[in-house]
């Protein structure tokens, strides 16, 4: 089965037309979206219009490319998690499109005996939408805080509540903890998660500077549980200052696209890979990148 993965779009239309054709000219048959999706700042630069903003994308943007998405002939469905900008993420469901699946913290079994599990939180960030942001563990360094910072009130209303990060943060349940209570495969050895936080500390989450903003509770996870596959994105340019894509944990193989950075014209902007689930080694490629195993 062959799968297109991506993340961090950000609601750039041009990447966006590029994962279409691309969908079109690699004949995948299912999509992951690994978060992200939703414009971060909008036109009019406060907050507060994040969520209008982000549901006007989704109503006349994304919506109707999901749909052209799953009328196109090989793709039976399209996998989606939220990012940590992503605020407006639930409007995506309000109306149903047939083939949209939401795996955030949810588990999905495919056809050929696979199974598909998703988680959005990364560990604390320098930024003030902190929805999808979580405490890494008890033990773990944040990096500074802007105070005040926001959240979203309820699903029901496009309100954004300003927020001490620090008392914020500390209330909630950390990554670790979470992790523990996502669905349990029917074999690790035939599982991909696919998670925004790159694992801390590997070749996918690289910043500038050198140094690691992944999770270290995911690379607990992936150390203890040794899956198949994990996806992930959120640190756009870790690929461009690691020189590589993909990592090994163990057996685990894990993959960090990154993001468009260059400013070239003249080359593709999407970072993507594609490959075939049950042949991942031999299969592999990445629209940017062209090393291999």
């Amino acid at each position: 089965m062959k799968v297109l993965y991506t993340s961090d779009l950000h609601g750039e239309i041009d990447l966006y037309q590029e994962l279409l054709a691309l969908t079109i000219s690699s004949s995948a048959e299912i999509i992951a979206l690994g978060g992200d999706l939703l414009p971060s700042f909008p036109p009019t630069k406060p907050y507060e219009d994040m969520v209008p903003n982000q549901k006007t994308f989704i109503d006349q943007v994304l919506s109707p490319l999901f749909k052209r998405i799953t009328k196109t002939a090989s793709i039976q469905q399209v996998f989606l998690i939220p990012g940590n900008w992503d605020l407006g993420y639930s409007y995506l469901f309000k109306k149903p499109t047939e083939g949209i699946i939401d795996l955030n913290q949810r588990s999905y079994r495919l056809k050929n005996g696979y199974e598909l599990i998703g988680y959005a939180f990364v560990p604390p960030t320098p930024f003030r939408p902190k929805d999808f942001e979580k405490m890494d563990d008890p033990e773990a360094a944040w990096p500074p805080q802007k105070n005040p910072s926001y959240i979203r009130a309820s699903d029901q209303t496009d309100q954004l509540i300003s927020v001490d990060p620090y008392l914020y943060l500390r209330q909630r349940e950390t990554i670790r903890e979470d992790l523990n209570r996502l669905p349990m495969p029917m074999d690790h050895k035939r599982t991909i998660y696919i998670t925004h936080s790159p694992p801390f500390g590997t070749r996918l989450d690289f910043i500038q500077g050198g140094k690691s903003a992944g999770s270290r509770s995911i690379r607990a996870f992936i150390e203890k549980n040794q899956p198949l596959l994990t996806l992930h994105g959120h640190i756009h340019e870790s690929p461009e200052l690691s020189r590589t894509y993909f990592d090994r944990i163990g057996e685990t193989l894990s993959i960090n696209p990154g993001q468009f950075t260059s400013t070239s014209r003249d080359a593709s902007k999407l970072h993507a890979v594609t490959f075939e689930m049950e042949n991942i080694d031999r299969t592999l490629t990445h629209t940017r990148f062209h090393d291999r195993f």
